[in-house]
């Protein structure tokens, strides 16, 4: 019966993603997909799984038909797939605390459906979908490989599976990957707030453009910038390595702030905390921040973008405390300082000398 029940949750789970990326999806087939996610976390997991099948398997030739196969043949030899026998009390409190496990004979007729059409990242799809259908992420802290990210102006909390929490910034990327010996995240893109739960025997690992901060129980603020990987700790103690691996990692404690570039080994210093994590009030908040990186942080949070016409003027030092959802009172701020004019047009905001 359960071996059965699944089999249809993964073929309707299928469908939902074809559905969803053919653009075969009106507004009516919106709240059916809305109330079939809410009907269960299974259906919740189903949906996930198939879509990480897909990440993992992006640029494959589906066409042949090979690729299925092969793709199904994995999954069967895989040592994180079980059989699940009973739907009694014992299976279903196995499953709660274990990872994700598929059943491989219940994925051909999904991913066979899946196969028929190609499609960009469906994982990042099935962010999306759940994000519009508002669904706080507490029901998919089960998983230990998947993708999260936010849009412009948007923001996110995300529970993983042991008890940590990510909050996710604007325009901000991570892939979570975990194993039984080290709970790994890469912050792809953007900024994240960490708070770790205690594990002495896997650390907290997260990745950015070559840098690794490794935690065991701590709250710290990662930002992936152009210029470097900038980590604040708001409480305990991190271990932040450079992209150099000869170089000793810098250990950074409370209050503290590291930002990490190829040309610098780096060094803790006292930080500004309420410019570091502002953004989770939705503030930003500069203290003689030149003008290039006022237009940065803006650019975060708003479709229309800040452009400095004469490099003279990036080095305009700003003051200030600014809501981030409301642009129109920085781009008041610089309109009222002498000699700075603004003008919009085609989607930029101009800044220019007058």
């Amino acid at each position: 019966m359960l071996k059965t029940r699944n089999k249809q949750i993964y073929e309707e789970a299928g469908e939902w993603v074809v559905n969803l990326r053919v653009g075969e999806m009106d507004p009516v087939a919106h709240k059916q997909l809305e109330a079939w996610l809410r009907e269960s976390p299974h259906h919740i997991r189903a949906f996930l799984e198939l879509s990480a099948i897909w990440e993992e398997t992006e640029g494959a030739d589906f066409a042949s038909g090979k690729s299925t196969e092969s793709l199904i043949a994995r999954a069967r030899a895989s040592t994180n797939v079980i059989p699940l026998e009973s739907e009694g009390t014992a299976a279903h409190a196995q499953e709660a605390n274990a990872s994700p496990r598929l059943l491989p004979d219940t994925l051909g007729s999904a991913i066979s459906t899946l196969a028929r059409f190609w499609s960009w990242r469906s994982a990042v799809v099935a962010a999306m979908v759940l994000a519009c259908l508002g669904f706080g992420l507490v029901e998919l802290n089960v998983y230990r490989h998947t993708h999260f990210a936010t849009g412009t102006g948007e923001q996110r909390i995300v529970n993983l599976a042991d008890g940590s929490s990510m909050e996710l910034n604007s325009n901000s990327r991570v892939r979570v990957l975990f194993s039984e010996r080290e709970r790994d995240v890469e912050l792809l893109e953007g900024q994240a707030l960490f708070t770790v739960a205690k594990d002495v025997v896997r650390p907290f690992v997260v990745q950015s453009a070559g840098t690794r901060v490794r935690a065991v129980g701590t709250q710290f603020d990662v930002y992936r910038k152009a210029s470097g990987t900038q980590v604040t700790v708001v409480e305990g103690r991190v271990a932040v390595f450079a992209t150099q691996e000869e170089a000793p990692p810098a250990l950074v404690s409370t209050g503290e702030q590291v930002t990490v570039t190829d040309q610098q080994v780096p060094q803790a210093r006292p930080a500004n905390m309420r410019a570091a994590t502002a953004w989770t009030q939705r503030e930003l908040v500069f203290e003689l921040t030149p003008l290039a990186e006022v237009a940065q942080e803006f650019n975060r949070y708003n479709t229309h973008k800040l452009v400095i016409s004469d490099p003279v003027l990036a080095e305009i030092h700003v003051t200030g405390v600014f809501p981030a959802a409301d642009p129109a009172v920085l781009l008041r701020f610089l309109r009222a300082q002498p000699g700075i004019d603004l003008v919009e047009a085609g989607g930029e905001i101009r800044i220019s000398k007058k």
